[in-house]
C-alpha cells in the first residue's frame, strides 16, 4: 500500500470517526423532534460510521504492520485479502460490543445496529472495489 493509499484510508477512518462522534455526542442527545425517521437514523448512524471507519483503519494497520515486519507474513489474509480481514475484525468486534450491551445498564442491544454495522462495512468494501479494481483513485 502506497502512502497515498494509506492517507486515503486514514481519511475515510477520520470521516467515520467524526461522523460517529458528531451523531453520538451532539446530534442524537440534542434532537427533541418527533420524527421517527430522524430518530431511527440518529440511532443507527453511529454503527454505520463505525463499520465504515474501523474497516478503513484496520486495512491500513494490517498492511502496514505486515509490510514493515522483519518477517512479513505470507498469509493471503494479511496481504491480498487484507480488506476482508479488516472487515471481519471490525464487524466481529462491533457486533460483540452490541451483544455485550445486553449485560450493561448503559446501552441496549438492537438488531438494527448490527445490520447498519454490516452496511457500513459493506460501504467500505464497495469503496475498496472502486479504488483498487478500477484504479480510479490510485
Amino acid at each position: 500500500m502506497t502512502k497515498q493509499q494509506s492517507y486515503f484510508w486514514f481519511l475515510l477512518f477520520a470521516f467515520g470517526t467524526i461522523g460517529f462522534t458528531v451523531v453520538q455526542d451532539n446530534l442524537r442527545p440534542n434532537y427533541h423532534g418527533q420524527s421517527d425517521l430522524v430518530k431511527y437514523l440518529l440511532g443507527i448512524a453511529p454503527n454505520f460510521f463505525a463499520g465504515l471507519g474501523l474497516s478503513s483503519f484496520f486495512v491500513v494497520m494490517i498492511t502496514h504492520i505486515n509490510s514493515t515486519s522483519k518477517n512479513p507474513s505470507k498469509s493471503v489474509w494479511l496481504n491480498n485479502k487484507a480488506h476482508f480481514s479488516s472487515i471481519l475484525i471490525s464487524v466481529v468486534g462491533l457486533s460483540l460490543w452490541e451483544f455485550m450491551q445486553t449485560f450493561s445498564a448503559r446501552g441496549h442491544f438492537d438488531w438494527h445496529d448490527i445490520i447498519w454495522t454490516l452496511i457500513g462495512a459493506s460501504t467500505f468494501y464497495f469503496i475498496w472495489l472502486i479504488a483498487h479494481n478500477k484504479n480510479q483513485f490510485f
